[in-house]
């Protein structure tokens, strides 16, 4: 198991890595800027699990899956992991360092990209993940801001921190760990919701949701709390791309739409086919898609809502919570 440590600018990891300057912060790790002491001072990044989580076994289990899964991919679209990943008794991950700004401030809050710019930049995306499902790798959290914009117009996809590896058997495809959580809820697909396996289709929807936004500036759903936007796409479907923007074609909304299905089986089968049709939009039959998707409305996302939290370990909070105000009020009533 890891050792508890805090990371912070000035400290030498393992007598190589000199952290220079923190640059990120997510949920669970921070990243920093850092120098390669060994390698005549490259510039690399590095992220390392924040205090509270450094010493567990879960984080320590999912910095080593990271560093594994990352170590043995090499496509131009996917930051390079530089070994080794996980030294002594500290985990951490150390990939190249780019100075550049992630998708997600360019899209978004009205936002968007020219059509022919964001089926480019999908049909990179979709090359990237054709590569890690071709590796048996899930990636399981794509979104804009894991995907960094390059100076010189290639990309780059980032955080294999959720990725799973898919181990393919006897006729049937089986995960090499645990199902992890939903990721974002904006880009998060159906079957994720509650924890049920996904596989190459969760990725799909994803880069569905990313193309959604970077067409109409928008996700694909809106809205304050977390898990109402999540589970709103159990009840419903986004509304049609050409509502929010009309100059978007016919051809672009299809394929965008598709890709959302909310039936894994309606979806693109392989991100290579998600491409053939990113790369070639004029060859996309119209079928209609737009003319037939369900509304959500307030009475079917309520309904999910129940479920929902009956279904994901949130009831038994509720019940305690439901009780402790019964009894504030008995002994109230009764004092």
């Amino acid at each position: 198991m890891a050792l508890s440590f805090k990371a912070a600018p000035g400290q030498i990891l393992d007598g190589r890595f000199h952290l220079l300057e923190q640059i990120g912060k997510g949920g669970m790790s921070t990243v920093f800027k850092a120098s390669d002491l060994e390698n005549a001072g490259q510039t690399v990044a590095v992220k390392v699990p924040l205090p509270q989580y450094s010493s567990g076994l879960g984080s320590w289990s999912m910095f080593q899956r990271e560093a594994e899964i990352g170590a043995r991919l090499h496509h131009p679209f996917i930051l390079r992991f530089i070994a080794p990943a996980l030294p002594g008794n500290r985990s951490y991950v150390v990939t190249e360092f780019l100075d550049a700004p992630t998708l997600a401030s360019r899209i978004g809050k009205g936002r968007r990209l020219p059509e022919a710019e964001a089926l480019s930049m999908l049909g990179r995306l979709c090359e990237a993940v054709d590569y890690l499902h071709r590796q048996g790798v899930v990636h399981y959290d794509l979104k804009p801001g894991n995907v960094l914009l390059c100076d010189d117009g290639s990309l780059r996809l980032i955080d294999l921190g959720m990725a799973h590896e898919v181990v393919v058997g006897r006729g049937r495809s089986m995960f090499s760990a645990p199902a992890p959580p939903f990721a974002t809820s904006e880009y998060v697909a159906p079957e994720q919701i509650h924890r049920r396996r996904g596989q190459r289709s969760v990725d799909i929807y994803a880069l569905g949701a990313i193309l959604y936004e970077m067409l109409t500036g928008h996700p694909p759903f809106e809205g304050d709390d977390p898990f109402v936007v999540a589970s709103a796409r159990e009840v419903g479907d986004p509304r049609a791309l050409r509502e929010l923007c009309p100059a978007i074609s016919e051809q672009a909304e299809e394929i965008a739409l598709r890709a959302l299905r909310r039936n894994p089986k309606e979806r693109y089968a392989t991100a290579a086919e998600f491409k053939a049709d990113v790369d070639d939009p004029a060859r996309v039959r119209v079928s209609g898609l737009a003319r037939r998707l369900v509304a959500v409305t307030p009475g079917r996302k309520r309904l999910r809502w129940v479920r929902f939290i009956a279904l994901t370990g949130i009831a038994p909070i509720a019940i305690l919570v439901a009780m402790f105000r019964f009894l504030w009020w008995y002994l109230d009533r009764h004092h």
